[in-house]
């Protein structure tokens, strides 16, 4: 029989992490007759080495700029969809756009004329869009002829072989990768035909903003942590603090960084930390603090930082040439997971890293303050804690949040004194964001797949 074949896009490091460098890859790899075409932003030799096999085919992704009518069509679609939805998380996003005239024209009368209209006539312009792209990567097509195409890539701005394989009718299936994208993209830009999710909350807002029949999503929990199950591989304590230049005699507070759009001066909240702990004294333990900084974060942390005694930098893995600039190794995986494992108390701002520190029952501070002068709420990372994916993490109390220095250094000591504050908040994070932690997700992954290319 001829073999099946198996298209997998992916753009970004952390699609890497969840699909290569779990067992999604593995399984895959290992079926029979089945031929698997990756499709990456990174091709370069090391890339191939570790992934290249005999069933297992690397080629660059292609990308596609959409022409000026289909680039309209987008962004009339994007404008109805949030006034429809009335999504808080994209509103806010999409408030610097001009939205007045597609109110007027369009909204309005669609809404007087039927109740769906809006869905309606953006069903139309998802036809019409699709109607005026160009017939694309012909050649790809033709020679691999792909029985299902497996994409991580929804919301990605250069969409190419997911618009050409459902204008070829060929069967696809989309996993997203992020938490907070059904309510902060906007509407899926292509229609896959199976979605992947983590968890029931994304399978409910792929369902209500997003039309899907729920018969067609797919939960399976998050392969990203997957390996926090394989505790036998990490570090022992001792091991991992020599490995950082760390004092296992003190208490370990570590702050990870969001992208530098999401805070500026996210730096000013770092350097009163730093100052409280180790020049003001206002921590009740002999302490120490390690910074990772986000991987899209291109604040110069290591100079700026580099004569502050008691700071540690970590770096979150390699540059790569992925849109979010990053190609994490297994390596880095397992750093991540033994920093999260061995830190008393992890500090962030409305970052997935929540969930993280969680899977390790670690406390976990989420700061609300903008450093040394506040902003306005649309500059403040305040209005980050209004968006819909994170409002479902402050709902569980799983988290202490800080409005100012003074709320963040008083928390510290609170859970350096009781870390089992909040537990049950944060067994809550687990339950509700990695649906099941029980290291199969990746499996999971590769059998929807297994079973609707079969």
């Amino acid at each position: 029989m001829k073999p099946k074949t198996l298209f997998i896009i992916l753009d970004l490091g952390i699609s890497i992490r969840n699909i290569l460098r779990t067992d999604v890859l593995q399984v895959l790899q290992n079926q029979k007759d089945l031929r698997i075409v990756i499709f990456s932003t990174i091709t370069d030799q090391n890339f191939q080495e570790e992934f290249q096999a005999e069933n297992v085919i690397i080629e660059p992704v292609p990308k596609w700029k959409p022409n000026g009518i289909v680039k309209l069509i987008q962004s009339i679609k994007k404008d109805l969809w949030a006034e429809n939805k009335q999504i808080f998380t994209f509103m806010n996003r999409r408030e610097k756009k001009e939205r007045l005239l597609t109110r007027w024209l369009l909204i309005k009368p669609l809404k007087m004329v039927h109740p769906k209209g809006i869905d309606l006539f953006l069903s139309c312009l998802s036809k019409a869009e699709m109607a005026c792209t160009p017939d694309l990567n012909s050649e790809i097509f033709e020679k691999y002829e792909p029985d299902l195409v497996f994409y991580t890539t929804l919301y990605t701005k250069y969409l190419s072989l997911e618009v050409s394989a459902q204008k070829r009718r060929i069967k696809t299936i989309s996993f997203i990768q992020s938490w907070d994208n059904p309510t902060s993209k906007g509407p899926f830009p292509v229609t896959p035909d199976r979605v992947i999710v983590w968890n029931e909350i994304l399978r409910n807002e792929v369902v209500n903003y997003h039309n899907m029949p729920k018969e067609r999503i797919h939960i399976t929990g998050v392969p990203q942590f997957d390996l926090y199950l394989d505790r036998q591989s990490f570090l022992d304590r001792n091991d991992f603090f020599e490995k950082w230049n760390l004092d296992p005699q003190k208490k370990l507070i570590t702050y990870t960084t969001g992208s530098s759009n999401m805070l500026p001066d996210e730096h000013e909240v770092i350097q009163g930390l730093y100052k409280d702990i180790f020049i003001n004294g206002k921590c009740d333990h002999p302490c120490q603090l390690l910074i990772r900084p986000h991987p899209k974060d291109d604040f110069d942390y290591a100079n700026r930082f580099r004569d502050h005694p008691g700071l540690v930098i970590q770096r979150p893995g390699q540059a790569a040439e992925t849109k979010d600039k990053w190609n994490p190794k297994r390596e880095d995986m397992y750093g991540l997971a033994e920093l999260m494992l061995y830190s008393d108390i992890v500090v962030n701002i409305a970052s997935t890293i929540t969930i993280d520190a969680a899977c390790f029952d670690t406390p976990i501070i989420n700061v609300m303050y903008d450093g040394h002068e506040a902003k306005p709420y649309m500059e403040s990372c305040k209005r980050y804690y209004d968006y819909d994916h994170y409002r479902n993490i402050i709902a569980t109390g799983g988290v202490k949040t800080a409005e100012n220095r003074e709320e963040l250094i008083a928390n510290i000591n609170r859970y350096l004194v009781c870390p089992e504050d909040d537990r049950e908040g944060r067994k809550r994070i687990i339950n509700e964001q990695c649906w099941r932690l029980d290291g199969k997700s990746g499996q999971r992954i590769a059998s929807v797949v297994l079973d609707y290319l079969n």
